[in-house]
C-alpha cells in the first residue's frame, strides 16, 4: 500500500540525489526530514525548488509513497519569517572597489550572528549588498527578529528584510553559491581590496620616481600585504575610518621602498596619500549618509 502526501514546490533549482533527498537542507520541510518520511510524518510538505514530474516520480515511485502536487511557481512565498534562509539589504560595498562587498566591515558581522546558538551560518553576497542568515530548525520568528535586530543595532548597520518578490531570485544565487562568503571567508574581498589600494599607489610611485620594474613589482607587493594584514586585523571599526590608520602603512611602504631603492627615492606621504585617499575605505554614511558604521564618529 502505499502512503499518501500533498506536494507543494515553489522556488529555485535544486538536485534530487540518488533516491532519497529532493532538497539540499535549506527548505521548509516541517517535520518531514527526507522523501522516505513525507508519507508517515506529515500529510502534506512544502518544498522550495523546481522538480521536473519525471524526477519526482521516479522517486516517489521508487519508495512507495504517491502524491499530489498542489502548486508549482516560482514565487509563491507566503510568509518571508518562516523561511529557513532570511536576507537583508545592507549597505557593506567597499568604496575602494564599488563591485564587491567590504570584508573588513562585514566580517565582525557576519562573526556576530554566527555566534548566536541558533544560527546555523552568516553569508555576504560578493557584492555587499545582502546578508544571509541561515537559521537552525525550529527557530520562532521572534527569536530571529530579536537575534538580527540586536547584532545590527551593535554594529550601526542599516538592514532591511528583502522584499517577497525578491526573495526567490536571491534564494537561487545563494543556493548555487553564486558570489557567496560565508563568515570568514570574506577575507577573500579584503584581500582584492588590498590589491586595487596597492595598483593605484604603485602607479602613483612610478609616475612619480624612476624605480625599475623589477623593484616596483616588490613595492606592490609590500603595499598589498600591508593593507590586507590591516583590513583583517585593525583593532576596532573606527580604525577603518581613520585616515591616520592608511597613512601610517603609507610610511611603512616608503621606508621599505627607500631601503630598497636608496634613501629619498621614494615619493613623499602626501604625493601617496592624494592617490589613495579618495578610494579608502571610509564608509558611506561619512559622505553623508546615516548612522552605517560607528567609525563616522571618528572623521565624519
Amino acid at each position: 500500500m502505499k502512503r499518501k502526501t500533498n506536494l507543494i514546490l515553489f522556488g529555485t533549482v535544486f538536485a534530487i540525489v540518488g533516491t532519497v533527498y529532493a532538497f539540499s537542507g535549506y527548505s521548509n520541510m516541517h517535520t518531514c526530514k527526507d522523501l522516505l518520511s513525507l508519507g508517515t510524518n506529515c500529510n502534506s510538505c512544502t518544498l522550495i525548488g523546481n522538480f521536473s514530474k519525471s524526477s519526482i516520480n521516479n522517486v516517489f515511485n521508487s519508495n512507495n509513497i504517491s502524491y499530489d502536487l498542489a502548486m508549482n511557481t516560482t514565487s509563491l512565498i507566503k510568509n518571508l519569517e518562516d523561511q529557513d534562509v532570511s536576507f537583508f539589504n545592507v549597505p557593506l560595498v567597499c568604496s575602494a572597489a564599488p563591485t564587491i562587498g567590504c570584508g573588513s566591515r562585514a566580517k565582525p558581522i557576519l562573526s556576530s550572528i554566527e555566534a548566536s546558538e541558533n544560527v546555523k551560518e552568516a553569508w555576504l553576497n560578493k557584492a555587499g549588498t545582502t546578508i544571509a542568515v541561515v537559521w537552525k530548525d525550529g527557530i520562532s520568528v521572534t527569536a530571529k527578529k530579536e537575534i538580527t535586530n540586536s547584532v545590527f543595532s551593535e554594529h550601526s548597520l542599516k538592514a532591511t528584510e528583502i522584499s517577497t518578490e525578491e526573495y526567490s531570485a536571491t534564494f537561487k544565487s545563494f543556493e548555487a553559491n553564486e558570489g557567496w562568503l560565508k563568515g570568514s571567508d570574506v577575507d577573500k574581498l579584503s584581500k582584492e581590496e588590498a590589491s586595487i589600494f596597492a595598483d593605484k599607489i604603485a602607479k602613483t610611485i612610478k609616475d612619480n620616481t624612476d624605480i625599475s620594474a623589477s623593484h616596483l613589482k616588490k613595492i606592490e607587493q609590500k603595499i598589498s600585504e600591508e593593507f590586507y594584514d590591516f583590513f583583517v586585523n585593525y583593532e576596532s571599526i573606527k580604525d577603518l575610518g581613520n585616515p591616520n590608520s592608511y597613512k601610517s602603512i603609507l610610511k611603512e611602504v616608503i621606508s621599505y621602498g627607500n631601503n630598497l631603492v636608496g634613501k629619498d627615492v621614494m615619493p613623499s606621504l602626501e604625493t601617496l596619500w592624494s592617490s589613495c585617499s579618495n578610494i579608502s575605505n571610509t564608509p558611506s554614511c561619512c559622505k553623508g549618509e546615516k548612522s552605517c558604521s560607528p567609525s563616522c564618529k571618528v572623521i565624519g
